[in-house]
């Protein structure tokens, strides 16, 4: 029989199938939507018993989401979540805008009905997802890929799959302001509709543009969030 998690756990028990996996998807889902805060030890020895397996899958899980820059694990048995800060999610944005920004710009003479497909189909399962973090990150990520597959490369694909997670680190922090009800939804949605559009019209720089300038807000609205979350704490 499993244990049951103590009163004070941020994350859920897990069926005992695919355990590195599930481990580290639940592991992800508590960070992104900050149910495990930034800054904070997470103990293997307490994620062992909240998930009622052995150390294994957990060292192996915490393993993987170092790699993604979500925590650092720290000697003996512990790991330490990425803390937030200004001063990142600025840089993952400047990187972000220079990649995304040069791939738009050459997807337009490049995008193929398959991708156009493609596209449309995660752009509709983004619309009906549950508006909660990791699961509005995962489908966000779908279709930005789906969108750029025709001009971006594996090397292309690793690194912004890097920068994408860590900017998701921030999501939670927004989600009052982004998605928060059918109108900010829409205006979403219409914004990677938009994108889509251009790329189909063939217009590269008008696409890049539009994709830079959506970047552009999504760094404001969790600069904000960042701010106003800063300002709560002291």
């Amino acid at each position: 029989m499993s244990r049951r998690p103590p009163a004070t756990t941020s994350v859920r028990p897990i069926a005992h199938l695919s355990l590195v996996d599930r481990v580290t998807d639940e592991l992800h889902r508590a960070i992104l939507n900050g149910d495990i805060a930034p800054g904070s030890t997470v103990s293997i020895v307490d994620l062992c018993e909240q998930f009622a397996v052995s150390h294994i899958p957990v060292r192996e899980a915490l393993r993987r989401l170092e790699s993604e820059g979500l925590l650092s694990l720290r000697p003996g048995r512990s790991a330490l979540v990425a803390s937030l800060s200004v001063e990142d999610l600025s840089g993952i944005y400047r990187l972000r805008k220079l990649i995304e920004g040069d791939l738009a710009l050459r997807v337009a003479s490049a995008i193929t009905p398959e991708t156009v497909a493609a596209s449309s189909a995660a752009l509709g399962e983004y619309a009906e997802i549950e508006r909660e973090p990791s699961a509005l990150a995962y489908t966000h990520h779908a279709f930005h890929t789906a969108l750029l597959s025709d001009v971006a490369g594996p090397a292309d694909l690793q690194v912004l799959t890097m920068l994408w997670k860590s900017s998701d680190r921030y999501l939670h922090l927004a989600m009052s302001d982004i998605d928060s009800g059918p109108e900010a939804t829409e205006h979403r949605i219409r914004e990677h509709q938009l994108l889509l559009d251009l790329a189909q019209q063939g217009d590269g720089a008008e696409l890049a543009q539009a994709w830079v300038a959506h970047l552009d807000s999504s760094e404001k609205a969790l600069l904000e969030a960042l701010a106003n979350r800063e300002e709560l704490s002291h």
